[in-house]
């Protein structure tokens, strides 16, 4: 094993003594492995090595790993760094992320105070296998499923991972055959978690049809690896030829888009979601693609998609604008308007006003039951003070017709509501916090005709192009 080790470094310019390793040991078997396999390196072409240990405090042992790996790294003369993750600082949820993000940001703490160029993780086969197994599951792209990269950037150096080419077993066989003392961690064989179901339950299964199912899994992510490779210069100049991009969106011909091939429409449209996600930092949904090149290819002019992360695409005749959505100046509690007095008019801008006013002998209820500017409200259902405000993230409604509750951004979508008009759209609710009325398209009833003795308020909106006065 040693030998190929060897091997892979020497091939990827990293046995050399000028660089300056970071390595980061857990005490498992991997990283103690990797740490045993770079002290055998030659000395005169070994690089500086450095240790990072996480001591996460989640399990009994955590404090002894963190004095083995301590030791190890002052056994050979490396510097040795660890990190407490004080148990009061973890989240009630998403352990695992959260241990991952406080791994890295630590690792590149030292990295940066301490000038190291490269970090080197003991990432192994198995890992890979169940990474690409897992993202398969998930539905993600052809690009996520080529794995786990041997090389990225990293810091202001990169991030090395030279055992992906061993599987876990060549590394239990290694330290057996050297007699390394290594921690092993409960938790890996817990089938709470989705990666110790891959790895503890189906991977075994799948090795029992195919002794060689994990290298053939390797060789399926190196073979899709260099065909993007080789595709993506091609696909670039096709894309080119169809999308304009500007620092604020990219626009798409659609008289060039449609003379593609299907599959090429879906690649360009791969390609244009990559570049604008990539930007965001942001992971798309897979049924995008084919749902936009359907959108494109049959839907109405002048309509558009909002999706995820607020990025909004428009279709204006021959041509579709994909940007990021601008967010709203104003805060909710500046647009919030109080309603607590009756027969007034209230401003809501420049051309649009709210009141409140009692139905007068003069008037009749039945002619403002289907007004969609008109709320009609019963006395004992009245609780003042009202709000007036626009829609927040997770508002819902009752309304006249529906059983049960409908959140307000499916009303919206079941409307067709242009993105921008559902912004701008006013949302009336009372004391209690009820949503009464999503104004100009559905509302509660909150009045009984039988009921004459009672008082009848009504909640009138106008919209038009008046100014100043309104009162």
């Amino acid at each position: 094993m040693f030998q190929d080790f060897k091997q892979i470094l020497q091939s990827h310019n990293l046995l050399t003594a000028d660089r300056h390793i970071l390595l980061a040991v857990s005490g498992g078997v991997d990283s103690v492995v990797l740490f045993h396999l770079m002290q055998q390196l030659p000395k005169e072409s070994r690089p500086q090595l450095s240790v990072a240990h996480i001591n996460h405090q989640l399990r009994a042992e955590a404090d002894e790993e963190e004095q083995y790996v301590k030791k190890l790294a002052e056994k050979y003369g490396s510097p040795f760094y660890s990190f407490h993750w004080e148990k009061k600082d973890h989240p009630d949820a998403g352990i695992e992320e959260a241990a991952r993000a406080i791994r890295y940001s630590f690792f590149e703490k030292i990295m940066k105070e301490q000038n190291i160029d490269t970090l080197m993780t003991a990432h192994h086969q198995d890992d890979q296998v169940e990474t690409i197994l897992m993202k398969w599951t998930r539905g993600s792209t052809l690009a996520q499923l080529t794995g786990i990269r041997f090389s990225q950037s990293f810091a202001e150096g990169e991030l090395v991972r030279p055992l992906l080419h061993f599987s876990k077993d060549t590394l239990y066989a290694f330290a057996k055959e050297q007699d390394l003392k290594y921690f092993e961690d409960a938790t890996n064989f817990e089938l709470t978690q989705t990666r110790n179901r891959f790895r503890n339950q189906i991977i075994p299964l799948l090795k029992k049809e195919n002794a060689q199912f994990n290298q053939h899994v390797e060789q399926f992510a190196l073979a899709l690896g260099d065909v993007l490779e080789v595709s993506h210069p091609m696909i670039e100049e096709i894309f080119h030829q169809v999308v304009e991009e500007s620092t604020n969106s990219s626009v798409l011909n659609l008289s060039t888009f449609e003379e593609l091939t299907p599959a090429k429409q879906r690649l360009v449209l791969k390609m244009l979601l990559d570049k604008l996600y990539q930007t965001e930092g942001y992971q798309y949904k897979n049924n995008y693609v084919v749902l936009i090149q359907d959108w494109l290819l049959n839907g109405e002019v002048n309509t558009q998609l909002d999706l995820q992360n607020d990025i909004l695409v428009k279709k204006e005749y021959n041509k579709v604008s994909f940007s990021k959505r601008k967010k709203q100046t104003t805060s909710v509690k500046d647009s919030e308007i109080l309603i607590h007095e009756m027969n007034q008019w209230i401003p809501l801008s420049e051309n649009e006003k709210i009141g409140l006013f009692l139905l007068d002998d003069n008037e009749n209820i039945k002619d403002y039951m289907n007004d969609e500017k008109v709320l009609c409200i019963q006395e004992d259902s009245l609780k003042l003070p009202l709000t007036v405000r626009h829609r927040q993230a997770g508002d819902r409604m009752r309304y006249e017709g529906l059983n049960g509750s409908k959140k307000i951004k499916d009303i919206f979508i079941d409307e067709k509501t242009p993105l921008e008009e559902r912004d701008q759209a006013w949302i009336v609710e009372d004391s209690s916090g009820e949503i009464l009325w999503l104004i100009s398209y559905r509302k509660r009833r909150l009045f009984t005709l039988e009921e004459t003795d009672k008082l009848i308020y009504v909640l009138k909106y106008e919209k038009d192009e008046w100014l100043g006065d309104i009162s």
